[in-house]
């Protein structure tokens, strides 16, 4: 994997949203990916990089930010700045690698590359 990043782990937390986003999806595609994430026969890091990932997941974030109000894109971004500022030697991903440095999937999503 790029960047020194590892796999992390999928917490019961991760394993039911993806549960949730899988049983009221009606993508197979989607489905299917997601189902493969849970049993372990494919990354999360190389699932969000697929197509089927990003039509159903980043999809739906971008509407939701659509449907925001200015003054809640405004809290949203100062809260991420707060959060970033907080963050000992700068933003740190879930990996627990400086951001700045990073060239894992989060980076290419940033950046609007289709990850790896």
């Amino acid at each position: 994997m790029d960047g020194g990043c590892a796999e992390p782990e999928l917490t019961p937390e991760l394993r039911d949203a993806l549960t949730l986003l899988r049983q009221h999806s009606d993508d197979d595609e989607f489905s299917t990916l997601i189902d493969d994430v849970l049993a372990g026969r494919c990354s999360l890091m190389d699932a969000s990089g697929s197509a089927a990932f990003s039509n159903i997941v980043f999809a739906g974030i971008a509407h939701e930010y659509a449907q925001m109000t200015d003054e809640e894109k405004r809290r949203l971004f100062e809260q991420a700045q707060t959060e970033s500022a907080e963050a000992p030697g700068g933003e740190r991903g879930s990996c627990g690698a400086l951001c700045a440095t990073c060239t894992g999937i989060c980076t290419a999503l940033r950046s609007g590359s289709p990850g790896h």
